[in-house]
């Protein structure tokens, strides 16, 4: 039985059973409460948030418990399918309706392996955004990458110290972290953390949003509970295509162009919503800059080129864009891990597991620990461990964009069902490299140009050598030995001049030359896209301020990814939620002062 067929059956078994477990009402677009119907009328709203991934969602849900206004959350997307609250087929949203499905534009430095040299750029497309289409890893956030931020970036107002709370209040309030019985690979990563003690090493075990084996996203925790409010409307399945300013008496966000397209005719319905307090963008490292653009708000010259009217002169938007930049590395076991695979997938007891505790390999979604170093290493590094052994040729290449012989060369037994391995994942926490994302028209019906810029910095090629140099520390370290492992060196034959040689599949230490040129033909990226309306002090060198509002526009901010002035060193997801939440009390706060002003306080 081929590796996807399985995959498929466990999905229409798990299907069944979250039917049963999970009430439908709450999952599906046509039973959402508070929906907004447009009636061919103009709109007011106090707060008119933009986008409904994990800023837009935290946002939304503090301003319509605290805020005495009106609050109207705008999602081009709708809700979740069952399936997304399985974890263990999370990638079988990608490429599917609730994903965006970006393709960078063809990358000079980087994946050559890739169809075109495109990287795909999966994005989430409905209520809870990329939290609902992510791997639901979990990350505390690491205390230098703020101190960063408030020295180098000059904004006082983000150090740990102050961060820390909105850290508190954002984390999510169930975590399931993978236990050291989990597996022998799980085990491995325990016994290596005490052999490697004059390493100034970070060990630890994956921890997920989930719940009782069921994702449990920000949808969850923050949106779902407020959307009944009296003063929260939702308007999903529409598209936000222009925002308007005003210059009197001062440049402000004065409303938005919807459009809402006919399921049956296509036709497009455009109507305005006028913003009385404040617009938010929470549409994502990719779509905040690109609504920007097209709304006239941007560099000058860039704007002319594409024949827009400007409207606000700022020219970083769309600038600064990062993202992490992974390099897979595929290693055979000689034991049973048990790691994912045909005999897993089918064993009655994995599957006794999750139906009673929610727990086992199909409650998580096979990323089972982490190894970084920040401090004595000249770059920061990270190292992942994916406990699987079988990996589908045809799924992975569809949601990658692998040219076959590519993946084979990753993926060497991808023939094999049953076998056990585990996937090393190398990449480099803190990447100099910088794209940019510019719009190839003026309609936001386009997908914009995206190009992350992977490896244009040399820094980043030799941090991704070195994490690949500590990865095969660890696992040619003898709290491995017991997995009996065998490392597959890629025989790829544009690499085939620097190795791999019969000596590398021993001394496990191949050349430089040869690292390099299998990275840039195998790395992809991690998804995790920021800074492209980067967080400073000035027009000159950011897009909005310390309080994430536009230069020059004081009742436009941004809250979501785009604002990173830096990488975050881990999984970004709850670190944009956090920030959210530190929005929210500005917003609140300011709220309050305008009621006291009116009042003659």
């Amino acid at each position: 039985m081929k590796f996807r067929k399985i995959l498929i059956f466990g999905a229409i078994a798990f299907g069944l059973l979250a039917a049963l477990l999970v009430l439908l009402s709450s999952l599906l677009s046509e039973s959402l409460p508070n929906v907004l119907a447009p009636e061919g009328r103009d709109y007011v709203f106090d707060y008119v948030i933009v986008g409904a991934g994990t800023g837009g969602s935290v946002l939304t849900s503090l301003l319509a418990k605290h805020s005495n206004g009106s609050v109207l959350l705008i999602e081009a997307g709708g809700a979740f399918g069952l399936l997304s609250r399985i974890p263990l087929l999370t990638t079988f949203q990608q490429k599917g309706i609730n994903d965006w499905s970006f393709l960078s534009v063809p990358q000079k430095h980087s994946s050559r392996g890739l169809i075109e040299q495109r990287q795909c750029l999966p994005r989430g497309k409905g209520l809870g955004g990329s939290a609902n289409l992510n791997y639901m890893l979990h990350f505390d956030g690491h205390a230098p990458d703020f101190e960063a931020w408030h020295k180098r970036h000059n904004l006082s107002d983000w150090s740990w110290e102050q961060i820390r709370p909105f850290l508190a209040a954002a984390k999510p309030q169930t975590l399931f972290e993978i236990p050291r019985s989990y597996s022998k690979l799980t085990q491995a990563l325990d016994e290596a953390e005490a052999q490697f003690p004059h390493k100034s090493w970070h060990f630890r075990r994956s921890r997920y949003c989930i719940r009782n084996g069921l994702r449990h996203s920000v949808l969850q925790q923050f949106l779902q509970p407020v959307m009944k409010n009296v003063n929260l409307r939702l308007l999903p399945q529409a598209l936000v295509k222009r925002i308007k300013l005003s210059k009197s008496p001062k440049l402000r966000a004065t409303s938005v162009l919807v459009g809402i397209k006919d399921e049956h005719t296509n036709k497009e319905h455009e109507f305005s919503i006028k913003v009385q307090r404040e617009l938010i963008l929470c549409a994502g490292a990719y779509q905040t800059p690109q609504l920007l653009l097209a709304s006239g708000i941007g560099d000058r010259s860039t704007l002319a080129k594409l024949q827009l009217p400007v409207q606000h002169h700022l020219p970083l938007v769309g600038q600064g864009l990062h993202d992490h930049f992974n390099m897979p590395l595929f290693v055979s076991t000689g034991v049973i891990g048990p790691s994912l695979n045909q005999r897993t997938l089918l064993d009655p007891f994995n599957l006794l597991n999750y139906l009673s505790s929610g727990t086992g390999h199909f409650g998580n979604f096979g990323v089972v620990g982490h190894v970084s170093g920040h401090e004595e290493v000249e770059w920061p590094f990270s190292v992942t461990f994916f406990g699987a052994g079988a990996i589908d040729e045809g799924s992975l290449m569809s949601i990658s964009n692998f040219k076959r012989a590519a993946f084979r060369a990753l993926f060497p037994r991808y023939h094999n069902s049953s076998q056990e391995g585990f996937v090393a994942i190398s990449n480099c926490l803190q990447p100099k490299s910088r794209g940019s994302v510019t719009l190839l028209n003026s309609s936001m019906r386009r997908n914009p140009l995206i190009d992350p810029n992977f490896l244009s910095s040399s820094e980043d090629l030799n941090c991704t050598i070195d994490a690949m140099r500590h990865a095969i520390q660890l696992i040619t370290s003898p709290a491995f030995a017991s997995l009996q492992p065998r490392i597959h060196w890629p025989r790829l034959r544009e690499c085939a001049n620097f190795g791999p040689f019969e000596r590398d599949f021993f001394e496990h230490s191949p050349s430089d030359h040869y690292l390099e040129c299998i990275i840039r033909h195998l790395g992809l990226s991690s998804h995790h896209p920021g800074g492209s309306c980067a967080m400073g002090s000035t027009s000159n060198d950011s897009v909005v301020d310390a309080q994430l509002r536009l230069h020059g526009i004081n009742n436009l901010r941004i809250v979501d990814a785009s604002v990173l002035p830096s990488p975050i060193s881990g999984n970004p997801n709850t670190i944009i939620a956090a920030i959210a939440v530190r929005a929210a009390t500005w917003i609140l706060k300011s709220e309050l002062q305008e009621g006291q002003v009116s009042l003659g306080l």
